[in-house]
């Protein structure tokens, strides 16, 4: 059991309350003077780290909690197997869908642009998608265009092998570029029977 002295204070007041707090076995308990405000399980409630303490989230109320000893606070706060909230690091999210990229572009690398491997245009498929879901029709008309073109592409450069080896990124042949058109073309058919 550890016990520490903290000044408690409420969002927005500069003077704070001297207060005891307590941690033992998993809980958390304040007491100010001979009066105890509150005993909570340190699973109940939620504390974000700030420069001299913690804020405290309990019961739908904060209170900002300033130690004069926080290393020994935080010791023991990590002994009693209460984890410090704060948001989940960027690059631990985005290191999936990193290994995703690696690994599309390995084994498309030579059919596809470069930046077809970036963060970007993987947002930019979650966004088509979801705007697919949310709009099937609309989605349905775009891609039945988007198909066209991409099947009127691949018409040119199958007739004129000049065009192609200008136009298409490494070992992309005018038949990829043809059966992506009708790929597109097919999912445009099938979105557009189903919002209908």
């Amino acid at each position: 059991m550890g016990s520490f002295a903290a000044s408690l204070k409420t969002l927005g007041d500069s003077e704070g309350l001297p207060a005891v707090i307590h941690l033992s076995e998993g809980r958390l308990s304040i007491d100010a003077g001979n009066e105890s405000i509150g005993d909570w399980a340190l699973d109940e409630i939620r504390l974000e780290p700030t420069p001299t303490g913690y804020r405290m989230a309990a019961e739908g109320e904060q209170i900002i909690l300033e130690f004069t000893d926080l290393d020994a606070f935080q010791a023991e706060l990590s002994s009693n197997g209460k984890r410090e909230w704060s948001l989940p690091d960027k690059d631990k999210l985005l290191t999936p869908v990193d290994k995703g990229i690696a690994f599309a572009e390995k084994k498309w690398g030579t059919l596809l642009p470069e930046w077809a491997f970036t963060r970007f245009m993987v947002g930019v498929a979650i966004g088509a998608l979801t705007l697919t879901i949310v709009f099937p029709g609309p989605v349905s008309i775009v891609l039945l265009v988007v198909g066209l073109l991409t099947v009127m592409l691949g018409a040119i450069v199958f007739t004129d092998p000049m065009l192609a080896s200008k136009w298409l990124p490494g070992r992309m042949a005018p038949v990829h570029v043809l059966l992506f058109g009708l790929a597109i073309l097919v999912i445009g058919v099938l979105l557009g029977i189903i919002a209908n």
